[in-house]
């Protein structure tokens, strides 16, 4: 990153970082320009000039944090490794930037949790599918490879992986202790794809 760029980067940061605070505390249709220009310190013709409206600020929210996902899932996905070790490291990508960045996590889970009447929110409800359906497939590799048992519903078994991400995810924002850790996401793994029984 060239250093002469490095105030546009931090201020949009900051801009980013506030606006994902807000929302996630208060819902899009609560939050105001006016509110996210007084707790960044970035004035309102600012926020204007990189954003153009509150819109478009909650659609490059939306934009980065979706993109982030897929690219990372994507590139997991073409790795060469059993199935069950691509999930073990989408879990720990997803755990690790919980840690690192708490409040833009708060954001997107809110969005999960809740659904709102915003100008995207249906937007948002087809890449939130996108996503689940190259899960899907990834959950139908195993199955084709033998590694998952002929029974296993992909379906059934992605909304089990992200209701279980996202519980954990809540479960570390709401707690001072380090919660989500490496071992963790194995152990997560192992439950869900051994069964109960074993």
């Amino acid at each position: 990153m060239h250093t002469n760029h490095a105030p546009e980067v931090d201020t949009k940061s900051k801009i980013f970082h506030i606006a994902a605070k807000l929302i996630a505390q208060k819902g899009y249709n609560a939050v105001s320009m006016r509110e996210i220009s007084e707790h960044s310190g970035v004035s309102k013709p600012m926020i204007y000039y990189y954003f153009e409206s509150k819109e478009k600020l909650y659609l490059a929210l939306i934009n980065s944090g979706l993109a982030y996902d897929e690219n990372q899932v994507q590139a997991i996905m073409k790795e060469e490794m059993a199935t069950k070790d691509k999930l073990i490291k989408i879990f720990k990508i997803q755990f690790e930037r919980c840690q690192l960045y708490p409040e833009f996590i708060k954001f997107f889970l809110h969005m999960f949790v809740k659904i709102e009447d915003t100008p995207l929110a249906e937007r948002f409800r087809q890449e939130e599918l996108r996503i689940k359906h190259g899960l899907m497939k990834l959950i139908q590799e195993g199955i084709d490879r033998g590694e998952f048992g002929m029974s296993v519903k992909p379906e059934i078994a992605v909304e089990m992986i992200i209701g279980t991400i996202t519980h954990f995810m809540w479960h570390q924002l709401n707690s001072k202790k380090k919660i989500l850790t490496e071992e963790l996401a194995e152990e997560i793994i192992e439950v869900l794809f051994k069964g109960l029984n074993e």
